[in-house]
């Protein structure tokens, strides 16, 4: 059940331009409970999106896009996890 306060899944926060979003890249091992451990370490933090793909070699990636100001926070995060092989802020993409 989601409080009051959270955006409906597939919506985005009302205030959240792309200049005041950021991408996360995580780059782990693909293990049981890779995804269920990366929802965990980021249960506080508001999440706009995240996909999941497994690339084979046992590795995944996995991006999350959330607003700018939690970030660094949740990059300290990620890196903690057992699974985490990398994180990296993906660049901006160019427009059209």
């Amino acid at each position: 059940m989601a409080d009051a306060g959270s955006p409906r899944p597939g919506t985005t926060l009302p205030d959240a331009s792309p200049a005041d979003t950021c991408t996360m890249v995580v780059t782990l091992r693909d293990t049981p409970g890779a995804l269920a451990r990366i929802a965990a370490t980021l249960g506080s933090t508001p999440v706009l999106a995240l996909a999941y793909v497994v690339t084979g070699s046992a590795r995944a990636l996995a991006e999350i896009r959330l607003p700018r100001a939690h970030a660094t926070r949740a990059r300290n995060k990620l890196n903690r996890m057992v699974d985490t092989l990398s994180v990296a802020e993906a660049g901006p993409t160019p427009s059209a």
